[in-house]
């Protein structure tokens, strides 16, 4: 069982009484950048992804959200606006959680508590090794290492451009010029804006040339 469905489980109804269970449709915002953060939200199906939009307008994907994982508990800690957006990648259904119960159920449960801990370590963590990734590696690297990534940790075979330029936050021109590149050397099959990976072994092997350390990959391989 999923810690945090354990914990959602056991939670005392004094506490989740006052819980809202909603529902987002496709595209829905959750999140909205710059926003007043009053609430933290458990999601209990389907996934969301989590990115921020610079002032020129470039998205850059953070990460994904899939069932019983937990988000906006960084802005209620130190009362700051949202930093990120939160959409819906398909309809979800989602735990509304007011902050004055989410900070309840910290002081209440030591084991609750301590999961959100180990949580926004972890995500602190990632976005720090993250950080040196995209100053050190190059772009092509960074797309590559990104798709293997994404299409090995949500079981897909395929990705959608728009996501993988989102994802290494860079721009359409500079994307398209490295798929043309990885379609003429045959790794990927390029159709109405979607990327499929031919041969994933090679893709593999190319990822694996660069140098990465051991700490590197394993941490963006979770992240």
């Amino acid at each position: 069982m999923n810690n945090l469905s354990y914990l959602l489980e056991t939670c005392p109804n004094h506490i989740k009484k006052d819980f809202l269970n909603i529902s987002f449709d496709t595209f829905d915002k959750i999140l909205i950048q710059n926003e007043d953060a009053n609430f933290v939200y458990i999601i209990k199906k389907g996934k969301a992804k989590v990115y921020s939009l610079t002032s020129t307008g470039i998205k850059y994907l953070e990460r994904i959200y899939s069932e019983y994982e937990l988000f906006g508990e960084l802005e209620v800690f130190i009362n700051k606006p949202i930093l990120n957006y939160v959409e819906a990648l398909e309809p979800c259904e989602v735990i509304k959680i007011p902050k004055d119960c989410f900070l309840e159920w910290i002081k209440y449960d030591s084991n609750f508590s301590l999961y959100i801990n180990i949580q926004l370590s972890h995500k602190l963590y990632t976005t720090s090794i993250n950080s040196k990734a995209n100053i050190v590696y190059p772009l092509k690297h960074r797309l590559i290492f990104f798709l293997w990534r994404f299409l090995d940790e949500h079981n897909l075979n395929a990705i959608h451009k728009d996501l993988l330029v989102e994802g290494i936050g860079s721009n359409i021109r500079s994307v398209n010029r490295i798929i043309k590149e990885l379609v003429s050397d045959n790794i990927i099959d390029y159709n109405k804006g979607f990327i499929k990976v031919k041969d994933m072994n090679k893709l593999i092997n190319i990822v694996f040339s660069y140098n990465y350390n051991d700490n590197t990959i394993e941490l963006l391989n979770k992240n």
